[in-house]
């Protein structure tokens, strides 16, 4: 059994060792790997954050026309020809919407369109029009303007109303509102609107549109694309609606 006294070189040993630690600089410290830690990640950049899409919009107008509502009652409704959530994609400044008219210019007073920016601050576009002589589907587009320019990567929110009230005062006109979004004409994105594909929603149907309007060779081949992408989108009532063409915007 050791004596207290054989501890005494030991503890001796220890006291030095304690002393000379706490004579060393502040620079030999080791750091803490946590706090090292807690700094790199102050220094990095925030990581950008994509906005969520838009709600969905609204295909066709909600509730019934009402007692009151001089629009007469129709087999089909106001619809915008787009797919279910009413989004849609666009390579173009000045895009193209259609929409299905199921009244004529004797039967609705006129309608009133309108583009604004994704927060509705901003109106990019409106104005009022008159319907055709006839049903069917109709277009709307954005002039050729710099002023009614659409941007790359921002969403537009859309609103189609129709003067369906006797007066002003009523609440039973028919609204309908959906989005689009500009995105960069891609060597790939243009190819998708010739095949009109889906993807670049609003230009493929008005790139097709014009197409069965204009063209008289190869309209079979069109015909069947054409009722094959409304029936991708659950638009298979509108296939044999008659293409009639633009509205007739109203001088302001």
């Amino acid at each position: 059994m050791r004596s207290q006294n054989s501890l005494a070189p030991v503890g001796f040993s220890l006291a030095l060792l304690l002393s000379q630690l706490s004579l060393m600089p502040a620079a030999l410290a080791i750091p803490n790997p946590i706090d090292n830690g807690r700094e790199q990640i102050a220094d990095l950049p925030p990581v950008p954050t994509t906005p969520p899409p838009p709600p969905d919009g609204t295909r066709t107008p909600g509730g019934g026309l009402g007692d009151q509502a001089v629009c007469p009652q129709k087999p089909q409704d106001l619809t915008a020809i787009t797919p279910m959530n009413v989004h849609g994609k666009t390579l173009s400044e000045h895009p193209t919407f259609w929409f299905y008219m199921p009244y004529t210019a004797a039967e609705v007073p006129g309608g009133e369109f309108t583009v604004l920016t994704r927060d509705e601050e901003n109106e990019i576009y409106t104005t009022s029009f008159t319907l055709p002589d006839q049903s069917g589907l109709v277009s709307i587009s954005l002039p050729a303007s710099a002023e009614y320019s659409l941007e790359e990567g921002q969403y537009y929110h859309w609103y189609l109303n129709l003067d369906c009230a006797a007066s002003t005062d009523s609440q039973n006109d028919l609204n309908i509102d959906g989005w689009v979004q500009r995105v960069t004409a891609t060597p790939e994105r243009k190819a998708q609107v010739d095949n009109t594909s889906p993807e670049i929603w609003y230009d493929a149907i008005d790139h097709l549109a014009d197409q069965l309007r204009s063209n008289s060779t190869n309209r079979s081949t069109m015909e069947q694309t054409w009722m094959a992408l409304l029936k991708l989108v659950e638009l298979c009532d509108f296939t044999e609606e008659p293409l009639v063409g633009p509205v007739t915007p109203l001088e302001s």
